[in-house]
């Protein structure tokens, strides 16, 4: 008990500092000189016990926050920036995993409101099913995915649309010739659907572990863009666009601005 306390005092505290520094623009004296990609899963207010959901007034608090203090970019402007060493200071690109329902209905809506623009990881042999993912079964949550009309939508809503494989696979734990038909299959699937190719892969999970150097491998032979992780990180130039840290916006985030303060400091980067 004393420990959660002590976890909600410490972000009650950065949250505090996150304002100050924010809303007084002191944040303009020491922002660094580096870039971050978010990841956000869920958004709805039915699953609001849920650690990958984020209800619709908390998403919308962190999408103001974004484009107030940061240069919310499309995940390709993005990858052109890194590539090229141009203007990454404050930047930071939006994205999503899995192919969640509300993504379409709830977050796109609410981006596209403040003129911002994320791009969608779909794990492509969940889009249109009724298939409930084993830590969506552990809580009894009843799961909602996209369909491919609504993928095809955001598209044409100038959101991107990348790869989260075919069926959500530990790419730490498989083969080689899995792996390859799990990315190349579902990046393959996301260009059917659109008409255009995408390149765009996140690898499921996001962990250190969850990712094989052999299997790191089979990613760079398969052509693709950039292979996003979400164990946390910022983004500088010149960083390999195959090995890209993100930041996951999980309950961890008391508010936007304890995550303000968190990147102003440093502390999004691990250990």
């Amino acid at each position: 008990m004393f420990q959660r306390h002590s976890n909600w005092a410490t972000r009650c505290a950065k949250s505090v500092a996150g304002w100050i520094i924010f809303r007084t623009g002191l944040y303009r004296l020491i922002r660094r000189n580096e870039a971050v990609i978010v990841v956000f899963h869920r958004v709805n207010d039915t699953d609001r016990n849920d650690s990958l959901t984020y209800t619709t007034r908390k998403f919308e608090d962190f999408v103001r926050f974004f484009g107030r203090f940061f240069n919310v970019i499309p995940l390709s402007e993005m990858l052109r920036r890194i590539e090229t060493g141009v203007g990454l200071a404050a930047c930071l690109a939006i994205t999503f995993d899995d192919g969640y329902h509300g993504n379409a209905t709830i977050a796109a809506p609410i981006l596209e409101r403040y003129g911002q623009r994320a791009c969608f990881f779909v794990t492509t042999n969940f889009i249109g099913t009724d298939y409930v993912p084993w830590w969506d079964a552990n809580k009894q949550i009843k799961t909602r995915w996209m369909n491919w009309d609504q993928v095809r939508s955001l598209h044409c809503s100038g959101h991107e649309l990348g790869s989260h494989t075919k069926k959500h696979p530990d790419l730490g734990q498989i083969a080689s010739e899995e792996a390859r038909l799990e990315v190349g299959g579902g990046s393959a699937r996301v260009d059917a659907e659109l008409g255009v190719h995408s390149g765009l892969f996140a690898y499921p999970y996001g962990g250190k572990e969850n990712m094989s150097e052999e299997n790191q491998a089979v990613v760079e032979q398969l052509g693709l863009r950039c292979c996003l992780s979400a164990y946390g990180g910022t983004v500088r130039s010149g960083d390999d666009p195959l090995r890209l840290k993100r930041t996951t916006i999980s309950e961890w985030f008391l508010t936007p601005y304890q995550f303000g303060y968190e990147w102003i400091t440093g502390r999004l980067d691990p250990d």
